[in-house]
């Protein structure tokens, strides 16, 4: 074998030695990035166009049922699906029994602007007479306590070109627990 030859054979070895070394730094360098930062598993949409909600005032007789937490996880359990969590808390005073929460997950849609950046988001309202706006599921709540709070899950079939946005203005339905004689 002649000198050029061998050089040219060393040469490539050389770039196949630096290449997978490169490999082998950017992989620790993603796996120590996902152990410093973990991915976030929870998603809360908060609708931005929406009023400041002011908090309750005072003292609430009786129970006061209120949505404090939704999330969407999408493509769970399956591929074509999601998952909504819903988190009730009684803020009352009394037990609230029967409790119950209408999801509606894609009546408020969520538009993102990738021409602006990542955090720009929209919440689009529909129309209540459009299909995907009355796709719904009620939850069942156990009985809440003053102070208790509670989270279930609904499953919903995900639609093409619609993001699921928050349950807005969710329908609760509970009542208060009767005196035992």
């Amino acid at each position: 074998m002649s000198r050029t030859r061998k050089l040219i054979i060393a040469f490539w070895i050389f770039i196949g030695c630096m290449l997978l070394w490169q490999f082998y730094s950017y992989d620790q360098g993603v796996k120590e990035a996902s152990i410093a930062h973990p991915q976030q598993t929870q998603f809360i949409f908060l609708p931005s166009n929406a009023a400041p909600v002011s908090p309750t005032q005072g003292h609430h007789e009786g129970p006061n049922v209120q949505q404090t937490a939704y999330s969407v996880e999408e493509n769970t359990p399956s591929t074509g699906s999601m998952t909504c969590h819903v988190t009730l808390k009684n803020l009352g005073n009394a037990k609230a029994v029967g409790v119950q929460v209408m999801v509606r997950p894609y009546r408020g849609t969520r538009t993102d602007d990738e021409d602006v950046g990542r955090n720009t988001v929209t919440i689009t309202l529909l129309d209540d007479n459009d299909p995907s706006a009355r796709l719904t599921a009620w939850l069942s709540f156990p009985d809440l306590a003053p102070g208790e709070s509670s989270t279930q899950s609904a499953i919903f079939f995900s639609r093409s070109g619609l993001k699921p946005g928050p349950n807005l203005n969710p329908e609760i339905l509970f009542q208060t627990e009767k005196a035992k004689p």
